[in-house]
């Protein structure tokens, strides 16, 4: 929970900078750069040592870094260093990426279809996502031949299963219930009195 706090704050800022310097697109990338490279394992380790001196650090970054990307980036990512949380980089790249797509009334949607769209298809998808989250959708799509057919979509949180995989086993929990509720009205019903 700390993490994703810190990840929040530092994200907050490093966008507030960004937009007043109008260098959303330029600091989102830097930043997703600079999270690719604090995950590199060994890097990772001699960020976090703390037998390896801060400057020694600095240093390495800013070699790494420094032609690279914005000088805003370039000191976030030392900030990060300085303040030891090489682990939150990542989080603060995503957590900046969902303030950029808030920022401009955009959702990432994942899409996963049994077969790919053709264009029309695609354009069709994007208007019902856009309709149904009321932002301007960015659809990321991926085939995936298990789900039969239909649609898979995923936007932040909320997932939207249109796909023949979810209708066959709805309509089978739906059969195994009618089924079992049958069963139950079968042997409780009373037998007629013998008269």
């Amino acid at each position: 929970m700390l993490k994703g706090a810190v990840a929040r704050r530092y994200a907050g800022a490093i966008f507030e900078l960004a937009r007043k310097q109008n260098t959303l697109d330029r600091t989102l990338e830097d930043v997703k750069e600079i999270a690719r490279l604090f995950s590199i394992r060994k890097l990772a380790y001699l960020l976090r040592e703390p037998k390896v001196p801060t400057k020694r650090k600095e240093t390495a970054l800013r070699q790494a870094l420094e032609p690279r990307v914005l000088p805003t980036s370039l000191n976030l990512a030392l900030l990060i260093v300085q303040r030891e949380l090489v682990d939150a980089m990542p989080k603060i790249a995503v957590e900046l990426e969902q303030l950029v797509l808030d920022y401009r009334n955009q959702a990432i949607a994942e899409v996963t279809t049994a077969q790919p769209l053709d264009e029309g298809q695609r354009t069709v998808l994007q208007q019902a996502l856009e309709k149904r989250t009321g932002k301007s959708v960015i659809m990321q799509t991926r085939v995936d031949p298990s789900i039969l057919g239909g649609v898979v979509a995923r936007v932040g949180d909320q997932v939207i299963d249109g796909s023949v995989r979810f209708r066959l086993h709805a309509l089978q929990q739906r059969l195994l219930n009618e089924a079992a509720s049958s069963s139950r009205d079968f042997f409780s019903e009373e037998e007629p009195a013998l008269r």
